[in-house]
């Protein structure tokens, strides 16, 4: 057989299902072949392999076909895809870089398979929290081809999480208009306090990443259940930020009126609270292995009356699930905390303090609000060990300001703010995550250029969520970020009984903190609406932590002398 008629066969075969016939026939052909161009029969049943999910198979066809043309670029993507699939990210990278290194080369590969490889090393370091590195794949990805959106996004995306300040740094051929195209939602949320800015940010997103034909699978449907069907669609049921949140939540729906039903496609952690949340739902589908439309078709057949989404414009969702319009009514809730631009969502779960009505008109959905808080409260009595500060080098005399939220949230604006209260307050110590050697490193800079004392800045690991929660008791006050507030891990702060100061503004994510204090009664004090007022306000409660008893014996009750 030519290598062009196993070609034909082989797909041949492939479009009529039976995929092992055609994996039998490579296999076969390559056993005896010794055509000089086997190396794309390699690749091709290399990829075959790869799809049926036999990525050990698939390493060794690809390494066969790089033996017989070691510059075959497509071989060397492929082989580093299946090396990380296999945990051998290192190898990964070293598969594109010795890619990359052949640009250099007067029969360089293609610029397309350069920038690929460029991107992959860029993505894996940024999952390793590499920034640094991360950052420069990209940029010499984008050097190439700056008209490469998806690269770009996550290079400012980087910059956030690394605190590389300004963001938007000049990068060649690149106008700040194409960056601020390319931003993506979440990082959006955390650059700007700009609810017009945050909506065309989320339409611009939908439009070039999503490209599903709506359908209207419920349409004509009228259900009259005895109890309403609600399905969620979650990825996060685990220890995660949304997760941590919803199973008390889920708990509390009452059963004599809805039924409850969960999509799930989490990542099993094997965690007590993974067990819990599912065992809060009435009934769990896995969805992990269907496709979007034998999602939709299952959700058809529970005859499900309102689908809520649980990621919006996140990591991890399934948007085309609900571009089919499985349920008559169709929302979203606490993944992300803005408007998802996205048309086939009928409303998004919010509270009126977090969404007054004069904000709404900068989101798709209508707001379906809540009483109290749209952020879950919870009531975790798990308990928690009694830890000291000498444990992490810190003095029982300072005033400790514990900023635990995620490190992309925290702005320039903000970091001078917490600057200026360690020149105004002799005592405060800034407590602070140390979440990867490149963002400790940028925020010790900015200190230095700020004159701040580093010594006054003591920087924390991240560690298991118990543990964290006993170093929250141990703070004076939590610093809230601005404009993305924290949601979580504010309802932690709450239980801690450690009062955050927060600043809320013009968009939903700038206001969840005050949403949260608000639902505690405790409001008029904590929330500030400018950075002056944020400050302020925490320089009043240095003053009271010398005088009140509350100071620093804390309970659990919320007891402010103001």
């Amino acid at each position: 057989m030519q290598l062009a008629e196993l070609f034909t066969t082989c797909e041949q075969l492939q479009q009529a299902g039976k995929v092992d016939e055609a994996l039998q026939t490579y296999k076969t052909w390559l056993e005896t072949s010794s055509d000089p161009n086997r190396f794309m029969a390699w690749f091709n049943y290399g990829s075959l392999l790869q799809s049926t999910g036999d990525t050990l198979a698939a390493e060794g066809a690809y390494r066969q076909c790089l033996t017989v043309q070691p510059r075959f670029p497509q071989a060397l993507i492929n082989l580093g895809l299946t090396l990380e699939k296999l945990g051998k990210r290192d190898e990964a990278l070293q598969q594109w870089a010795s890619l990359v290194s052949q640009r250099y080369l007067q029969d360089a590969p293609p610029t397309d398979m350069i920038t690929m490889a460029f991107n992959h090393i860029g993505r894996v370091q940024e999952e390793l929290k590499q920034y640094d590195l991360a950052e420069q794949a990209l940029e010499q990805s984008l050097a190439i081809d700056p008209k490469q959106t998806p690269a770009l996004q996550h290079w400012i995306h980087i910059r956030q999480k690394s605190c590389a300040w300004p963001v938007y740094k000049p990068l060649p051929n690149i106008t700040q208009n194409a960056m601020l195209m390319a931003t993506s939602p979440l990082a959006m949320l955390a650059l700007t306090d700009d609810p017009v800015q945050q909506l065309l940010t989320a339409f611009a997103f939908v439009e070039r990443t999503y490209s599903f034909q709506q359908e209207f699978l419920c349409q004509g449907r009228q259900y009259n259940h005895a109890r309403k069907r609600i399905g969620f669609v979650s990825g996060d049921l685990c220890v995660h930020a949304v997760g941590l949140l919803l199973a008390e939540l889920i708990e509390g729906i009452d059963r004599t009126k809805n039924e409850v039903v969960a999509y799930d496609f989490s990542p099993e952690d094997s965690t007590a609270h993974r067990a819990r949340l599912k065992s809060a739902f009435d009934h769990v589908r896995s969805i992990h292995t269907l496709t979007d439309r034998q999602v939709a078709e299952q959700i058809l057949e529970d005859e499900i009356d309102v689908l809520i989404d649980l990621h919006g414009l996140s990591s991890g969702a399934r948007p085309g699930i609900f571009a089919l319009h499985p349920a008559p009514k169709q929302g979203t809730y606490l993944g992300f905390i803005g408007t998802t631009g996205m048309p086939w969502f009928d409303f998004v779960i919010a509270d009126k303090y977090a969404l007054p009505e004069e904000l709404t008109q900068y989101f798709t959905e209508k707001p379906l609000y809540v009483d109290g808080s749209f952020i879950p409260l919870t009531r975790d009595e798990t308990p928690v060990r009694e830890a000291s500060r000498s444990e992490f080098g810190l003095s029982d005399e300072a005033f400790v300001m514990a900023a635990f939220g995620n490190v992309y949230k925290i702005t320039p604006e903000m970091f001078a703010t917490w600057m200026a209260l360690l020149d105004e307050i002799p005592s405060a110590v800034l407590w602070i995550i140390d979440d990867n050697p490149t963002t400790t490193a940028n925020l010790k800079a900015h200190a230095v250029a700020a004159n701040a004392d580093l010594n006054r800045i003591q920087f924390t690991p991240r560690t298991t969520h118990i543990e964290y929660k006993a170093k929250l008791k141990l703070a004076d006050v939590f610093l809230d970020t601005f404009p993305y507030n924290c949601g979580s891990t504010t309802n932690d702060v709450v239980q801690a009984g450690v009062p955050i100061v927060t600043m809320s503004g013009r968009t939903l994510v700038s206001r969840m903190g005050g949403s949260i204090l608000q639902a505690t009664g405790k409001s008029a004090d904590l929330i500030a609406h400018s950075y002056g007022d944020y400050k302020a306000k925490i320089t009043a409660l240095s003053e009271l932590a010398k005088f009140s008893d509350y100071y620093p014996t804390k309970t659990n009750a919320w007891k402010f002398p103001f």
